[in-house]
C-alpha cells in the first residue's frame, strides 16, 4: 500500500461533518491538510485542533468554490505553505427540499453552482501542479444521486449526475499524467457525528465510513485503479 505520509491534500468542506471526518483520518495517517469551507472561524478552530493531534499539520483557508479566484487562492496556499499539492477532495456540496415544477431558479443555481461548477474549479485549479509532478488523486464525493433519481432532489441530482459525468471525462484527459480520479458514492450518511454509539442510525453510514473509503483509494498502490466506489447502509 502506498504511504500518505507528508503529502498535501485539499478538502473542500472541511470544517464540518463529512470533510472534517476526512480530515481527521489524513491528518492521523501524517498527512498535510489544507481545509476550506466559507466558515472562515470553525474552519481556523478546526484547522489548529487538528494540527494539535498530528502526526500531519493543517491550515485553514477560507474561500467560496463557486469563485474561481477563491479556489485560485486556495490552491496556491497549497503551494505557498507545504510545497505542492498531491491531492484534492471535492466535498462541498448542499441540496434543496423543491419539487422541478416549483423549484426556483436561485436554487437551482446554487446547488449546481457549488456542487458542479464548484468541482469543476477547485480540480481545474490543482490540474497544473499535479499534472507537472505527474501524479496526485482527484477525489469527487458525490452520491447515490448521481446515479438514482429522487423526489423533491432534481437540482441534487443533476449536479450529482455531472460530478460523475466530469469526472470520466477528466480521467481521460489526465490517465497519461499518472492522475487518478475517483468518484465515491454513498447513501445516506449520519450527519453530525452522534456523540455515543447507540445513537447511530440503523441503515445510514457513519462519517468514518467515508472518511476509511477515502484512505483506502489513497493508500492503493500505483497499478491499481477503482471504479467509483458506492457505499451503502446496513
Amino acid at each position: 500500500m502506498e504511504s500518505i505520509v507528508g503529502k498535501t491534500i485539499i478538502i473542500t468542506g472541511g470544517a464540518s461533518g463529512i470533510g472534517l471526518g476526512i480530515a481527521e483520518a489524513l491528518i492521523t495517517e501524517g498527512a498535510n491538510l489544507v481545509l476550506t469551507s466559507r466558515r472562515g472561524e470553525l474552519l481556523v478552530e478546526q484547522a489548529a485542533q487538528l494540527s494539535a493531534k498530528g502526526p500531519g499539520s493543517a491550515i485553514a483557508i477560507a474561500a467560496d468554490v463557486r469563485s474561481k479566484a477563491d479556489v485560485q487562492r486556495v490552491a496556491q496556499g497549497a503551494i505557498d505553505h507545504f510545497g505542492g499539492i498531491d491531492g484534492l477532495i471535492n466535498n462541498s456540496g448542499l441540496g434543496v427540499q423543491d419539487s422541478i415544477e416549483d423549484c426556483p431558479e436561485e436554487n437551482w443555481d446554487l446547488v449546481m453552482d457549488t456542487c458542479a461548477k464548484g468541482t469543476f474549479l477547485m480540480t481545474q485549479a490543482v490540474l497544473p501542479t499535479l499534472r507537472q509532478q505527474q501524479s496526485g488523486h482527484i477525489i469527487n464525493v458525490a452520491s447515490q444521486a448521481a446515479k438514482n433519481g429522487y423526489a423533491n432532489a432534481g437540482p441534487y441530482c443533476a449536479a450529482k449526475f455531472a460530478v460523475l459525468g466530469f469526472a470520466a471525462a477528466l480521467q481521460e484527459e489526465v490517465r497519461q499524467h499518472g492522475i487518478k480520479v475517483h468518484s465515491l458514492c454513498p447513501g445516506l450518511v449520519q450527519v453530525p457525528k452522534p456523540t455515543h454509539s447507540a445513537d447511530e442510525m440503523a441503515g445510514w453510514l457513519q462519517v468514518e465510513d467515508m472518511a476509511n473509503a477515502v484512505l483506502y483509494v489513497l493508500k492503493q498502490p500505483k497499478r491499481v485503479f477503482l471504479e467509483n466506489i458506492g457505499l451503502y447502509g446496513f
